[in-house]
């Protein structure tokens, strides 16, 4: 079998982005489970046969391996691969922004209410 491989590193919920420009096998393993495969042994994987494109969001962190199959050695395939990675925003950020958001908010309601005391109303105790 022929394959094309390459190794990434990726947190756990980022996103891995492969296209192809046929359908083939697609697999993506941590490095254990690609020694195995190189070895003809057991191994198991994420994919399958895909064709176009395929995303994968990763479930542990680590050191990942994409494997694209070209098809036998008899028969290779021509095949052209893009892989991309999509770092995922860790939600300690994202709840971070919501709270500064809603500071600021906050803040311009509180303005807003200066404003309209200060030029609105009469001082009743004035007469």
């Amino acid at each position: 079998m022929r394959f094309l491989h390459g190794k990434l590193k990726a947190f756990t919920g980022e996103k891995i982005k492969v296209k192809i420009s046929m359908p083939t096998r697609v697999l993506i393993m941590p490095e254990r489970q690609f020694n195995k495969y190189r070895e003809n042994m057991t191994y198991t994987y994420f994919g399958g046969q895909k064709d176009g494109e395929y995303e994968f969001s990763v479930p542990k962190s680590g050191t990942w391996v994409i494997v694209v199959e070209k098809g036998t050695y008899a028969n290779p395939l021509d095949i052209k691969v893009n892989v991309s990675k999509e770092v995922a925003v860790p939600k300690a950020i994202e709840s971070e922004k919501k709270s500064k958001k809603k500071k600021k908010k906050n803040q311009k309601q509180d303005e807003n209410l200066e404003e309209v005391n200060e030029g609105g109303a009469e001082n009743p105790q004035s007469e």
